[in-house]
Protein backbone atom coordinates (compact mmCIF):
# COMPACT_ATOMS: atom_id res chain seq x y z
CA UNK A 1 0.00 0.00 0.00
CA UNK A 2 1.20 3.43 -1.08
CA UNK A 3 -0.19 6.91 0.77
CA UNK A 4 -1.36 9.33 -2.30
CA UNK A 5 -2.14 13.15 -2.65
CA UNK A 6 -4.38 13.70 -5.42
CA UNK A 7 -5.06 17.58 -6.16
CA UNK A 8 -7.98 18.38 -9.43
CA UNK A 9 -9.16 21.27 -10.82
CA UNK A 10 -12.94 21.26 -11.28
CA UNK A 11 -14.82 23.75 -13.89
CA UNK A 12 -15.72 26.63 -12.35
CA UNK A 13 -19.22 27.49 -13.95
CA UNK A 14 -20.66 23.70 -12.36
CA UNK A 15 -23.08 24.49 -10.10
CA UNK A 16 -22.52 23.66 -6.54
CA UNK A 17 -24.80 20.32 -6.68
CA UNK A 18 -22.47 19.50 -10.11
CA UNK A 19 -19.29 20.26 -8.32
CA UNK A 20 -20.39 17.69 -5.16
CA UNK A 21 -21.11 15.02 -7.67
CA UNK A 22 -17.85 15.32 -9.44
CA UNK A 23 -16.06 15.29 -6.36
CA UNK A 24 -18.04 12.18 -4.96
CA UNK A 25 -17.65 10.26 -8.07
CA UNK A 26 -13.64 10.31 -7.69
CA UNK A 27 -14.09 9.44 -3.97
CA UNK A 28 -16.36 6.51 -4.89
CA UNK A 29 -13.31 5.25 -7.73
CA UNK A 30 -11.02 5.19 -4.60
CA UNK A 31 -13.18 3.29 -2.48
CA UNK A 32 -14.39 0.86 -5.03
CA UNK A 33 -9.98 0.07 -5.60
CA UNK A 34 -9.90 -0.94 -2.44
CA UNK A 35 -8.14 2.97 -1.19
CA UNK A 36 -9.23 4.01 1.93
CA UNK A 37 -9.63 8.28 2.18
CA UNK A 38 -7.49 9.69 4.85
CA UNK A 39 -8.68 13.50 4.10
CA UNK A 40 -10.49 15.57 1.26
CA UNK A 41 -10.29 19.02 1.62
CA UNK A 42 -12.17 21.51 -0.74
CA UNK A 43 -9.98 24.77 -1.52
CA UNK A 44 -12.76 26.36 -3.23
CA UNK A 45 -13.05 28.41 -6.78
CA UNK A 46 -8.95 30.27 -7.00
CA UNK A 47 -7.60 32.02 -9.92
CA UNK A 48 -5.56 30.17 -12.02
CA UNK A 49 -2.20 30.72 -12.69
CA UNK A 50 -2.88 30.49 -16.25
CA UNK A 51 -5.60 29.90 -18.88
CA UNK A 52 -6.76 26.26 -18.67
CA UNK A 53 -9.30 25.75 -21.85
CA UNK A 54 -9.75 28.82 -21.69
CA UNK A 55 -11.06 29.03 -18.19
CA UNK A 56 -9.09 31.47 -15.59
CA UNK A 57 -10.86 30.47 -12.53
CA UNK A 58 -11.02 26.67 -11.23
CA UNK A 59 -12.81 24.62 -7.99
CA UNK A 60 -9.95 23.32 -6.22
CA UNK A 61 -10.00 19.82 -4.15
CA UNK A 62 -7.72 17.66 -2.68
CA UNK A 63 -8.11 14.22 -1.25
CA UNK A 64 -5.36 12.38 0.59
CA UNK A 65 -5.40 8.50 0.64
CA UNK A 66 -3.90 5.27 0.43
CA UNK A 67 -4.12 2.16 -1.80
CA UNK A 68 -2.52 -0.13 -4.25
CA UNK A 69 -0.68 1.43 -6.87
CA UNK A 70 -2.64 0.05 -9.71
CA UNK A 71 -5.57 2.32 -9.16
CA UNK A 72 -4.19 5.02 -9.56
CA UNK A 73 -4.40 4.18 -13.29
CA UNK A 74 -8.23 4.17 -13.21
CA UNK A 75 -8.40 7.19 -11.03
CA UNK A 76 -6.08 8.56 -13.77
CA UNK A 77 -7.97 7.25 -16.94
CA UNK A 78 -11.45 8.66 -15.03
CA UNK A 79 -10.17 12.18 -14.54
CA UNK A 80 -8.66 12.74 -18.44
CA UNK A 81 -11.99 11.62 -20.09
CA UNK A 82 -13.90 14.11 -18.00
CA UNK A 83 -14.82 16.89 -19.20
CA UNK A 84 -15.13 18.98 -15.89
CA UNK A 85 -11.90 18.37 -14.97
CA UNK A 86 -9.17 21.07 -16.04
CA UNK A 87 -6.53 19.86 -14.12
CA UNK A 88 -5.21 16.81 -12.06
CA UNK A 89 -1.90 15.70 -10.25
CA UNK A 90 -1.27 12.48 -8.54
CA UNK A 91 1.75 12.71 -6.13
CA UNK A 92 3.11 9.62 -4.05
CA UNK A 93 3.54 10.77 -1.06
CA UNK A 94 4.93 7.61 1.32
CA UNK A 95 6.13 4.17 -0.23
CA UNK A 96 5.55 1.85 1.49
CA UNK A 97 2.84 3.50 4.12
CA UNK A 98 1.87 1.61 7.42
CA UNK A 99 -2.00 2.36 7.84
CA UNK A 100 -0.69 1.99 11.79
CA UNK A 101 1.19 4.73 12.16
CA UNK A 102 -1.90 7.18 10.65
CA UNK A 103 -4.00 7.43 13.85
CA UNK A 104 -0.15 8.73 15.59
CA UNK A 105 -0.27 11.28 12.68
CA UNK A 106 -3.74 12.93 13.64
CA UNK A 107 -2.68 12.84 17.42
CA UNK A 108 0.25 14.96 16.25
CA UNK A 109 -1.95 17.24 14.29
CA UNK A 110 -4.43 17.77 16.89
CA UNK A 111 -1.94 18.51 19.25
CA UNK A 112 -0.45 20.90 16.62
CA UNK A 113 -3.97 23.06 16.29
CA UNK A 114 -4.66 22.98 19.66
CA UNK A 115 -1.38 24.62 20.74
CA UNK A 116 -0.96 27.02 18.04
CA UNK A 117 2.64 26.63 17.89
CA UNK A 118 3.92 26.12 14.79
CA UNK A 119 6.36 23.24 14.41
CA UNK A 120 10.16 22.75 14.48
CA UNK A 121 10.27 27.00 15.31
CA UNK A 122 12.49 28.04 17.95
CA UNK A 123 10.83 29.99 20.65
CA UNK A 124 11.90 33.51 20.11
CA UNK A 125 14.38 34.99 22.49
CA UNK A 126 14.28 38.68 24.11
CA UNK A 127 16.85 40.95 22.55
CA UNK A 128 18.31 41.62 26.11
CA UNK A 129 18.21 37.75 26.94
CA UNK A 130 20.49 37.14 23.95
CA UNK A 131 22.67 40.31 24.86
CA UNK A 132 23.11 39.01 28.01
CA UNK A 133 24.07 35.15 26.73
CA UNK A 134 26.50 36.81 24.58
CA UNK A 135 28.33 38.67 27.38
CA UNK A 136 28.41 35.63 29.37
CA UNK A 137 29.68 33.59 26.80
CA UNK A 138 32.31 35.50 26.18
CA UNK A 139 33.21 35.81 29.86
CA UNK A 140 33.74 32.27 30.05
CA UNK A 141 36.03 32.29 27.18
CA UNK A 142 38.52 34.68 28.92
Amino acid sequence: MRRYDLIFIVQPDLSEEETKTVFDRYLQIITAQKGIIIKTEDWGKRRLAYDIKKQSRGTYFLVDFYGPGAMIREIERNLKIDDNILKFITVKTRDPFNPETLEEERKKEQLLQESQIPPDEPEPVAPQEAALEEIDSEKEGE
